[in-house]
């Protein structure tokens, strides 16, 4: 598990998204392994909508492709991996109304757009060995590539449209974080 900040391009602006990242690996040899890559991240937007409440944007990827580790050391780990998949990001309005239960409040929303497509990544980074079966993400970086496509087109927020989605979107993603490896001990040798 990971946290994870994305700069995605959000039409003429770039935001920075924070969120959390969930990787999962299977070793198909010594220098090789088969990812599934799971991202999920949020921020505000200036999007006005008709009650008066700004609209949040919420983006998630799920990708899978290979990683190829480099594998000469005890304590780090290089990687770097091609990954393909899909991207969806949703615009979601706060209604100003709270349900509450027992144990927690949360406010009420409405989805006024979502945008879909596919998505495709290309990255690398180092994981620092502190036990034979927990390891430190020091850093991974990934270009992300997503051709989204939008659901809604017909809406009207007050002060400013949904971003103009043209071809695709370069973003960027940064990641660190813990590693649990599982399976013979660990190693890495």
């Amino acid at each position: 598990m990971s946290f994870t900040v994305l700069n995605n391009e959000y039409g003429a602006d770039r935001q920075n998204s924070p969120g959390v990242q969930f990787g999962f690996g299977y070793n198909l040899l010594r220098n090789l392994r088969l990812v599934g890559d799971f991202g999920a991240e949020t921020h505000n937007t200036r999007i006005v909508w008709t009650n008066g409440r700004s609209a949040d944007a919420d983006s998630s990827q799920m990708l899978v492709g290979p990683e190829f580790t480099i594998r000469n050391s005890e304590k780090v780990t290089p990687f770097f991996h091609g990954l393909v998949g899909v991207a969806i990001r949703n615009y979601a309005v706060p209604t100003g109304q709270w349900e509450c239960s027992f144990d927690s409040c949360y406010e009420t929303s409405f989805t006024v757009a979502k945008e879909y497509g596919f998505a495709s990544a290309v990255g690398a980074g180092v994981d620092w060995h502190v036990h034979p079966m927990i390891s430190f993400r020091v850093v991974q970086f990934d270009w992300l590539r997503t051709h989204l496509s939008r659901d809604n087109l017909a809406f009207s927020p007050i002060q400013s449209q949904l971003p103009t989605l043209n071809g695709g979107q370069n973003n960027y993603r940064f990641s660190t974080g813990l590693v649990m490896r599982f399976g013979e001990k660990g190693k890495t040798k």
